[in-house]
């Protein structure tokens, strides 16, 4: 249980398998005692590393059962970011909620700052509250100046995502460079691998490409390949990639690494990340001139988002999927900008309004 919470731990497959060995041992020797609070911390351990739900839920209702607040809270926060990963956004957000009341409650700072960053900070950004994701990641960077936490320290560069979504480019820039050195020195390649997305496609969106490849450069090279290419980070920054290599005329290129992402994001059942390899599949395909391909991503990309309920990433494919149409049916086209639009205002993401007004000024009109 501690080596878990370790930047870094999981080295290889083999110091993998060695965490699944003792977890097991552990939760063989937890039943055996009858001590139910170790068991449902354990249960949460190892249902959210083997993707197995049931598992999750049954360290839930063991943890409420057993007294322990501390294993409530610890398992609440397991099975919110478990839901979160698999884009069921609210219910994430209300496991999480009752774990930070708790921790809160225990006067647990550091691991309930954790949980703010972690789940909350990210699934509210991605259930389109980017007010709420934001004071979550200032009470982070607050509480992880004050404690001189490293790890929290680098997961404040994390905040670079609501920035992303907001449209803040520059903000989302200067939070991830402030911040990023500290997840490379600690190896938290979870952070590392998010947040230099999020910078590079800040760059994209500023026009500077060049630094935006320098930035994802440097994850493919420097940083271990600790994680399968199924696994958390994975897919967003090979989606990252396909932009850059888009904005750059690498059509070829593009649409094999976009490819690369949409495999990985299926396979761990990433609907966020499939939603976004599929919107950025469709743009690879427009730029190549393969329109019937393109329509089927962003429709496919629309079919995703009508389960997962995401605004941010649905505004951004209706104004992609709009400017992809555009002239086919004016009326259509402004449809799908104008929809886009109205969301980016609801999350008062100023940088999309730009954006979106300029396509919808760029429509023919009606």
């Amino acid at each position: 249980m501690s080596l878990i919470r370790l930047p870094g731990w999981m080295r290889d497959d083999e110091a993998e398998a060695r965490l699944y060995r003792h977890v097991d041992q552990a939760l063989a020797g937890a039943a055996e005692a009858g001590h139910a609070a170790d068991m449902a911390r354990l249960e949460a351990v190892k249902g959210w590393h083997e993707d197995d739900k049931a598992l999750l839920e049954s360290a839930i209702e063991r943890a409420k059962g057993s007294g322990d607040r501390l294993a409530e809270a610890r398992v609440a926060g397991a099975y919110g970011g478990y839901l979160g990963a698999h884009a069921q956004f609210e219910a994430s957000l209300a496991h999480t909620a009752r774990a930070i009341e708790i921790l809160g409650t225990l006067g647990e700072r550091t691991h309930q700052a954790r949980t703010m960053a972690v789940n909350g900070r990210c699934y509210s950004a991605r259930a389109g509250k980017l007010d709420q994701a934001l004071v979550f990641a200032r009470h982070v960077r607050s509480v992880a100046d004050e404690l001189n936490d490293r790890e929290l320290q680098a997961w404040a560069a994390m905040e670079a995502e609501p920035h992303y979504y907001r449209g803040s480019w520059n903000e989302a820039i200067r939070t991830a460079e402030h911040t990023l050195p500290v997840a490379w020195e600690i190896r938290e390649w979870a952070v590392v691998l998010f947040s230099s997305a999020w910078l590079a496609l800040a760059c994209l969106k500023l026009g500077q490409a060049d630094k935006a490849q320098r930035v994802l450069d440097r994850v493919y090279t420097q940083a271990p390949h600790l994680y399968k290419d199924s696994a958390l980070g994975i897919p967003y920054a090979l989606i990252a990639s396909a932009e850059v290599q888009l904005a750059t005329g690498r059509h070829n290129e593009a649409l094999n690494t976009v490819r690369q992402a949409l495999m990985a994001a299926q396979r761990s059942r990433f609907r966020l990340e499939e939603v976004a390899a599929h919107r950025v599949l469709g743009q690879v395909h427009a730029a190549m001139g393969d329109r019937a391909e393109a329509e089927a991503a962003f429709r496919r990309s629309l079919e995703v988002l009508d389960e997962i309920q995401c605004p941010p990433e649905l505004a951004q494919t209706l104004l992609a999927y709009g400017r992809f149409r555009r002239g086919d049916n004016s009326q259509e086209d402004r449809t799908l900008i104008e929809r886009a639009l109205r969301l980016f205002e609801e999350m008062k993401a100023t940088g999309w309004i730009e954006e979106a007004r300029g396509a919808l000024a760029a429509v023919s009109p009606v």
